[in-house]
């Protein structure tokens, strides 16, 4: 399968337009339908690398208003996290009151539940009516390795899902295998390494990938990472699956001859991941826990801790320095590509 490469160093709208010519888009999305663009707004806090970057969604936007119908960008809030709030901090808001996208908190909606095997859970009614888009953020993960393509729909299932942790890989194949993507753009433009999904550090790795094979996207994502793709357990156990790395085939669009090439230092689990792991179980247990009345303690501080830790450990600083310094730093004050004020 191929997985396509652009370059962001000359504008991220020119990369995504020019990738998404080169796939030959209007062929992959139906004219007319509306669609829905999964984002990742893991945190809602801004913190560049760890939510999808606005300005991959509006150069999407972009190319794609006029052929399809509405287009709907969608998120479920976490135990921590309030999508909704990250939706409006990281100014992603902005993008869709320019372009008139659709915000579609999946936690406030509908689920359909779905069995898999001996797995049991529900995923947002919307993504079994409509094509899905999925624009992750290319990170490293304590739990999955990578977080691309596979674990990009960890955010589709359902609201119980910290409970599934302990068959993670199982629930990513599972979940990816009921809903048909049929494109993913991974956004590469600033990447995490280190402690991800969230307290990571924001790496300028400056690309664009896409295809329309999830295991693909993340194999070839994790060598270019420095990373054994098949250390990656949800890319083994969906191979075959929902996508195939197989006959892989890694096309450079112009200037890039070739596809980037970067060492991302690993994840490993922080505090909050070592107190949650000891109470979550582990893969011998038969099925998901469920929240005792403790765990709303635990949530309270949690939440409490990630909010002292941004501040304390300079989360906060380097995210502004990135805003004021950084090519890609204005879209985190709402501002278009190109607007620099």
């Amino acid at each position: 399968m191929k997985v396509f490469y652009a370059s962001t160093r000359n504008g991220v709208r020119q990369a995504v337009h020019d990738i998404l010519d080169e796939m030959n888009w209007k062929s992959l999305l139906p004219a007319g339908s509306d669609i829905l663009v999964k984002l990742n707004l893991t945190w809602d806090y801004i913190r560049p690398g760890v939510d999808t970057s606005p300005w991959v969604v509006e150069a999407f936007a972009e190319k794609v208003s006029g052929h399809t119908g509405k287009i709907y960008l969608g998120e479920s809030s976490q135990i921590l996290v309030d999508a909704t709030r990250a939706f409006r901090v990281t100014r992603m808001k902005d993008v869709a009151e320019r372009h008139n996208l659709i915000w579609h908190n999946f936690s406030e909606h509908e689920w359909i539940p779905k069995k898999v095997g001996d797995l049991e859970f529900s995923i947002p009614e919307i993504c079994s009516r409509m094509p899905v888009v999925s624009i992750p953020v290319v990170k490293t993960h304590y739990r999955s390795v990578i977080s691309a393509a596979m674990k990009h729909l960890y955010g589709c299932l359902d609201d119980n899902r910290h409970n599934y942790h302990y068959r993670l890989a199982d629930y990513v194949v599972a979940v990816n295998s009921v809903i048909p993507v049929i494109l993913t753009l991974a956004d590469g433009t600033i990447s995490l390494e280190g402690n991800g999904p969230k307290p990571g550090i924001p790496k300028q790795t400056d690309f664009i990938a896409a295809s329309t094979d999830r295991i693909a996207l993340d194999y070839s994502v994790a060598n270019l990472m420095g990373i054994d793709p098949l250390s990656v357990e949800t890319t083994v156990k969906g191979n075959g699956i929902t996508g195939s790395f197989e006959n892989l085939e890694e096309i450079c669009i112009p200037p890039l001859t070739e596809p980037p090439s970067c060492t991302f230092l690993k994840a490993q689990p922080n505090f909050v991941a070592k107190i949650e792991k000891k109470l979550r179980g582990k893969k011998e247990q038969s099925g998901p826990g469920t929240d005792s009345p403790f765990m709303g303690i635990l949530k309270i501080g949690a939440k409490r801790w990630y909010n002292i830790a941004y501040y304390l450990f300079g989360q906060n600083r380097e995210a502004k320095r990135i805003m004021k310094n950084n090519m890609y730093g204005p879209q985190w004050k709402g501002l278009p590509e190109g607007d620099h004020q």
